[in-house]
């Protein structure tokens, strides 16, 4: 596809590999070290450092093949693979020697131990390219041109996937050109592409283009994903074509699929912003339905388990969400597997429950060492039951959206109402349940049966606590209000300042003082009000009644003046009162013990009256400054005053 540099290597490196890969491998060490989990190390064999792994395919118990990229972060084009023939206690590297050193290898396809295709993009020249001694010569099968180049429509071609149902038989897919897509099929090995008529394809979407290696075929079946959310579709080793639109969307979702026959498959958005988002196919992919999962589906690869009922494995190398999982049930309740979260899992392929592999990245200090994990448990499906259960506020009743619920290993959220449920293994396990702004709950030996139901609602304590301290003082007919931040663990991202059971306005969660100006005469009842995450509101402080006397009427005192400023000492903010007699320029600068002024609070014309003005520890830069004394001093014509404050953290 025609912005794999831009899209592809910022899925799969920007997002995938912000930790640079000497952390990585340093990760992976301790985990090798201290940790027990069912994979073992094999040595991919790659020259390079931090060579990871971007496609795979097992060919049997003995047999995988797998393509690299490079890892590091620099984008270098590789044109190298590694393929086993003894189940991964050897794997032999080689170098794509006919290949354009510019070019990407986008995918690998094997049938057996000596005859593997890539498709290699962005070089020239790009296409087609084959071995069939086991990657020690290569050839270019240049009758799949993927040579189109339209500079003005900016259409160009692009190789994303090459697949063979046996040796004969095979398929090539590219980006549109021309106005269609440039997909080819063959059937003597490549030995000549024939291009797919416009006729038998639909019509792309305006700059919809594949994705390098996102296809999978079973039998003559075969189907490949967009950026567009769309699933193009094949039963004729793709001779013909349909295509259907997924729920995924149509805007950046870069669609992969995966079947487990000819009829049930699912499709996952794979774009940089995803969360595992799948939705399933039981009529070929014809159409598509949503599907609402529990568990980790992570998004670098997915494959289906041979031979099981509907058993499928995902895996993930994005930072904050790496790891493997693995769904017995169609990909609707996933499971990760034991030890494996923040651990860097690519692509993966399997042969059966006992049978699997997935890519890792070499080690950076010694590259022949690492670089692919082979599977060494058992994924035959266990005794399973399911927990479920609603959350809710405590105080409110209110149902809570997004609490995180775990149970052993195993993790969902609540969704809209509140409400999870998650289908785990058989046994006695630990239970909690989180939400930011709560308090958590937890719960120890909780028991699983196998096909029941076991129950936990639960109510969650909510830390949004009000303001304690309020004060507040009559000066004319401004009213001076301060009180103390609430002590809870919670973020404080507002208040909300009330004045007779009404909100006179909001301030910043980082101030503690405020200032009601040009009160009229009356008794007023003033509360403050706590506002968490910019969602959550506290109850209100206990009452502060104030009364304010012929505000109107009140007069400067000594005409000019600088009053000061309340509270004082403070953190962080505070208020300074002055008053004019007469209108006129007015600067009120603030300088720290060694003379420095460190902000201009006031620059400008003001009208005969009292004034406040609210500091709020920063600097003229915006930086927040260090506890201490400093002295605020106003000059307004011949007048000229300084006061002193203290700033105590």
């Amino acid at each position: 596809m025609r912005k794999l540099l831009l899209v592809f290597l910022t899925i799969l490196i920007a997002s995938m590999l912000i930790a640079a890969p000497a952390v990585n491998r340093a990760t992976l060490s301790e985990i090798r070290d201290n940790r027990e989990f069912d994979w073992a190390d094999q040595n991919s064999g790659f020259p390079n450092a931090s060579t990871g792994i971007n496609s795979m395919i097992a060919v049997d118990t003995n047999i995988v093949w797998a393509a690299g990229y490079d890892g590091s972060g620099s984008t270098i084009p590789y044109q190298i693979v590694t393929h086993t023939t003894d189940g991964g206690t050897n794997w032999t590297a080689t170098q794509i020697d006919t290949a354009p050193t510019d070019g990407d290898v986008a995918m690998i396809m094997a049938i057996d131990a000596n005859k593997a295709w890539v498709p290699i993009h962005t070089g020239t020249p790009q296409g087609i390219y084959y071995t069939e001694d086991g990657g020690a010569n290569w050839v270019h099968q240049e009758s799949a041109t993927f040579n189109y180049v339209n500079p003005q429509s900016q259409l160009v071609s692009f190789p994303n996937v090459v697949h063979f149902f046996n040796e004969n038989d095979g398929f090539a897919q590219g980006d549109p050109v021309e106005g269609y897509f440039e997909l080819y099929t063959t059937n003597n090995g490549g030995t000549i592409w024939t291009r797919v008529a416009e006729a038998n394809i639909p019509a792309p979407l305006t700059e919809e283009w594949g994705i390098v290696g996102y296809y999978d075929a079973v039998g003559d079946n075969i189907w490949f994903g967009t950026q567009k959310g769309r699933v193009f579709y094949s039963n004729d080793k793709g001779l013909t074509w349909g295509v259907a639109q997924t729920p995924l969307g149509t805007n950046d979702m870069y669609t992969d699929v995966t079947f487990k026959d000819a009829l049930h498959g699912l499709a996952q958005d794979k774009s940089a912003s995803s969360t595992g988002t799948v939705c399933e196919t039981s009529n070929g992919g014809v159409t598509w339905q949503a599907v609402t999962h529990t568990g980790t589906c992570y998004t670098n690869d997915m494959d289906y388990v041979p031979g099981t009922e509907n058993t499928y494995v995902s895996t993930g190398a994005a930072t904050g969400i790496s790891g493997a999982s693995f769904s017995y049930d169609g990909g609707h309740n996933w499971i990760t597997f034991d030890e494996t979260d923040a651990v860097q899992f690519l692509a993966t392929s399997w042969i059966n429950v006992t049978t699997g592999w997935a890519g890792c990245f070499n080690d950076q200090n010694n590259p022949g060492l690492f670089g692919v994990y082979a599977y060494t448990g058992d994924l035959t499906p266990q005794p399973m039951g399911t927990i479920s259960g609603v959350v809710s506020d405590l105080d409110t009743g209110t149902l809570l959206v997004n609490a995180i619920i775990t149970l052993g290993t195993n993790t969902t959220t609540t969704d809209f109402d509140g409400e999870f449920e998650m289908l785990v293994d058989v046994g006695t396990f630990d239970f909690t349940c989180e939400l930011l702004g709560f308090d958590t709950y937890s719960e120890d030996d909780v028991v699983i049966e196998e096909n029941q139901i076991t129950s936990i609602d639960i109510a969650l304590q909510n830390q949004y606590v009000p303001p304690t301290n309020l004060s507040c003082s009559v000066t004319g007919e401004n009213v001076f209000i301060e009180w103390s931040a609430p002590e809870t663990e919670a973020d404080v991202t507002n208040y909300n300042i009330y004045r007779n059971a009404e909100i006179l306005y909001t301030v910043s969660g980082s101030t503690t003082v405020t200032i009601d100006e040009g009160v009229s005469s009356g008794t007023y009842t003033y509360n403050i009000s706590a506002i968490y995450y910019d969602v959550y509101e506290s109850e209100l402080t206990d009452d502060f009644v104030v009364e304010v006397v012929d505000a109107g009427n009140i007069l400067p005192v000594n005409g000019t003046k600088l009053i000061g400023n309340i509270p004082n000492p403070f953190n962080p903010t505070t208020a300074i009162s002055f008053s004019l007699d007469k209108a006129g320029f007015v600067n009120i600068d603030i300088y720290n013990v060694k003379g420095e002024k460190v902000r201009t609070l006031v620059n400008e014309n003001l009208e005969a009256s009292t004034h406040n003005v609210i500091w709020d520890g920063e600097d003229d830069q915006g930086k927040t400054i260090s506890s201490g004394i400093y002295f605020y001093k106003m000059r307004t014509g011949s007048f000229t005053a300084t006061k002193k404050m203290i700033l105590m953290k």
